[in-house]
């Protein structure tokens, strides 16, 4: 199951339409939509409202290793050369009030630009921050999301709607600014449930075997674990051999998790290029 939140129904409307997702009646508290593969709460705007329906929404759910968290919406930016309607895949998420960095793991190929985020109480006026993008729930919803998932099973789409200035935006503009790039969230978020949530079945149990024994030899966490065997299965659906890739690992046995995760970052460089 992919979840999704979005602050407001608008930054959603077009999600919804797009993915048919219908109205989950049995929900009351929070406007919830869902088909058989997402499921997408509205949370309302600001940290603490974002964070409450969330936590709600998830502490429901049976959340496994195959799921996914997205948090789309829109966000202001310093940056006046970048194009509003810009679509970007936050990994740095920064909390103005507690100065709290957080951090997801991109795993899988986009097409979006990459930046950093941080996350203010009240809207943000320009020259207030020294990240590349600004919102109102970032923060609070990597807090909540992380009870439940893996960094690596956590996501932040941002679309750019303002330059921080205190012009009034209205919902037919955000609307115009989400409608511009929706198309390719859309796409990759479809490429991301067709090709990894439904991929249970993609390793065998010899290679669930061999998998489990190289995180024994790097001494890895569980989280650096999960983080390992989506790596093979993305790295299996592109059809490539696992066994050849990892069988150098093997013969390596680490003396700490610090050695280990040296040893699963180059991994992971070599495979996401």
């Amino acid at each position: 199951m992919i979840y999704i939140s979005t602050a407001m129904y608008i930054e959603a409307q077009e999600i919804i339409k797009r993915l048919g997702l219908k109205r989950d009646n049995s929900i009351n508290k929070f406007e919830v939509f869902k088909n058989d593969e997402v499921t997408l709460i509205i949370t309302g705007v600001g940290k603490v409202k974002s964070a409450v329906a969330l936590t709600y929404l998830l502490s429901r759910q049976e959340i496994t290793q195959n799921d996914l968290y997205i948090n789309f919406g829109v966000c202001g930016t310093k940056d006046k050369q970048i194009e509003q309607g810009e679509v970007f895949l936050c990994s740095k998420i920064t909390d103005n009030d507690t100065k709290f960095t957080y951090y997801s793991d991109l795993l899988f190929k986009h097409p979006f630009k990459e930046g950093s985020i941080e996350t203010f109480s009240k809207v943000a006026n320009e020259g207030e921050s020294d990240e590349l993008l600004v919102d109102m729930e970032a923060s609070s919803l990597y807090q909540a999301a992380s009870v439940f998932f893996k960094p690596h099973q956590i996501m932040f789409i941002k679309v750019v709607s303002d330059y921080q200035s205190t012009e009034n935006i209205d919902r037919d503009f955000v609307l115009k600014v989400v409608e511009k790039n929706i198309h390719r969230v859309i796409e990759w978020i479809n490429y991301i449930k067709d090709n990894f949530i439904k991929s249970r079945q993609v390793l065998t149990q010899a290679e669930e075997e061999l998998i489990k024994k190289v995180s024994e030899n790097l001494k890895m966490s569980a989280t650096m674990e999960n983080e390992f065997r989506q790596l093979m299965i993305y790295h299996k659906l592109l059809d490539n051999d696992i066994t050849e890739l990892i069988d150098i690992y093997l013969k390596i046995e680490c003396k700490s998790k610090n050695e280990g995760k040296m040893h699963l970052a180059e991994l992971k460089r070599r495979i996401i290029k």
